[in-house]
């Protein structure tokens, strides 16, 4: 049985109370010290809680929130209380022809986990979380993890069982293949416009703007030529990140090329009227495009294990010249220890949908130095997870 004396429990309050005094007035704006209160703030409620209140309360029940969250996702019941208005059940039921009582139950578990806000009996508003999720992206992104991850993850237990407890390797013979009829996520994209569309759309919004507010070079010293490539967005989907990068008059010079393949190309009428080149490309096969200034890779790698990154790294390298390339892979960065849940569960995520792998400082270093590649700086988001790695020609 668990236990924990009185003073020991005033002493973690105390602990607590001096990382709170280091915070900032507003406290979102120093993200390192407020992600390490909320650390010890998560290890103190589990200090707290009995063996079994985190089994059957926690561990066992995970999945409920994910779930409940979907159900109202899809049923538009937060596109109602999008107003901030506090709604009862019965107004919501009216609202999206559902049922009150079905309403009540699910809310109880969104309310329990302040998914959203309980005003009185069965009376609910938005919070913050509820309206993030009303942002197409952010709601695709839930729809890619629960959709194509959720049946992959439930799976994997088995598969791991199966395959000897043994790293997955192999897309095509993996856990996602394993779940889903043995269908790659990339071949079940390519069959179903659907899903592909939710998966284009998913997804973080990458760090490039970031790095070139702090490092400004990437325009400086482009080769004076008609033909000259500024940035090339390798897998880069529908182009939503050059679109916003076209955005600032300075990275309108030179061409702007996206490559993916047909699939996830989206509307290339659209990326014609900001003057971007959409490019049907494999980035497994030679890269067609010798000389660009920058070659973006955003979250891409972390779709794949180290053997097939290698290949991918190896054909970029080759379009490279040393001394005026740059390449930008724009991913997560996992410290070597005490790595925060969202690192730790977007990895398991990785290895169940599609037999990849988050990395760590150490794990980029090594991949990049196989494929004949340097790190010259990782340039990293306030919570020292979302990184731009800026690599360059070794030799």
């Amino acid at each position: 049985m668990a236990s924990m004396s009185r003073d020991s429990l005033l002493n973690s309050i105390k602990s607590l109370h001096i990382a709170a005094e280091k915070l900032p007035d507003d406290v979102f704006a120093d993200h390192h010290r407020r992600h390490g209160l909320q650390r010890q703030l998560t290890r103190l409620k589990n200090d707290i809680s009995t063996p079994f209140e985190r089994v059957f309360g926690e561990i066992c029940f995970q999945p409920h929130q994910s779930v409940a969250t979907k159900i109202a996702l899809e049923a538009k019941w937060f596109e109602v209380l999008a107003d901030g208005q506090p709604k009862t059940a019965q107004e919501i039921a009216r609202a999206t022809n559902g049922e009150a009582e079905l309403i009540a139950r699910i809310m109880m578990v969104l309310t329990a986990t302040d998914v959203v806000s309980e005003k009185g009996p069965q009376t609910y508003a938005a919070t913050p979380t509820t309206q993030l999720l009303l942002d197409p992206g952010w709601a695709n992104g839930l729809r890619h993890f629960f959709d194509h991850g959720g049946q992959s993850l439930i799976n994997l237990p088995n598969y791991l069982k199966r395959n000897g407890y043994r790293v997955p390797q192999d897309v095509k013979a993996g856990p996602f293949a394993d779940a889903w009829g043995g269908k790659t996520p990339w071949a079940l994209f390519e069959s179903d416009p659907t899903q592909a569309e939710v998966f284009n759309l998913s997804g973080r919004n990458g760090e490039l703007d970031r790095y070139l507010s702090r490092q400004a070079r990437l325009c400086e010293s482009l080769e004076k030529s008609d033909d000259a490539v500024l940035l090339v967005d390798i897998g880069g989907g529908s182009g939503h990140v050059l679109l916003d990068f076209v955005k600032d008059p300075a990275h309108r010079i030179g061409r702007r090329v996206l490559q993916d393949l047909p699939a996830a190309l989206g509307d290339v009428d659209a990326l014609k009227e900001h003057n971007i080149e959409a490019m049907e490309y494999d980035f497994f096969t030679p890269q067609p495009i010798k000389g660009a200034k920058a070659y973006y890779l955003r979250a891409i790698l972390h779709d794949w294990p180290d053997l097939a990154c290698r290949e991918i790294l190896t054909t970029t390298a080759a379009a490279m010249r040393k001394g005026y390339f740059k390449l930008l892979i724009d991913e997560l960065v996992l410290p070597d220890s005490d790595i925060p849940p969202k690192g730790a569960f977007f990895d398991l995520s990785m290895m169940a949908i599609q037999t990849g792998a988050e990395r760590t400082s150490r794990q980029w270093h090594d991949l990049l130095k196989s494929a004949r590649l340097r790190v010259v700086r990782i340039w990293s988001s306030d919570d020292g997870l979302e990184s731009v790695i800026e690599a360059e020609l070794a030799t």
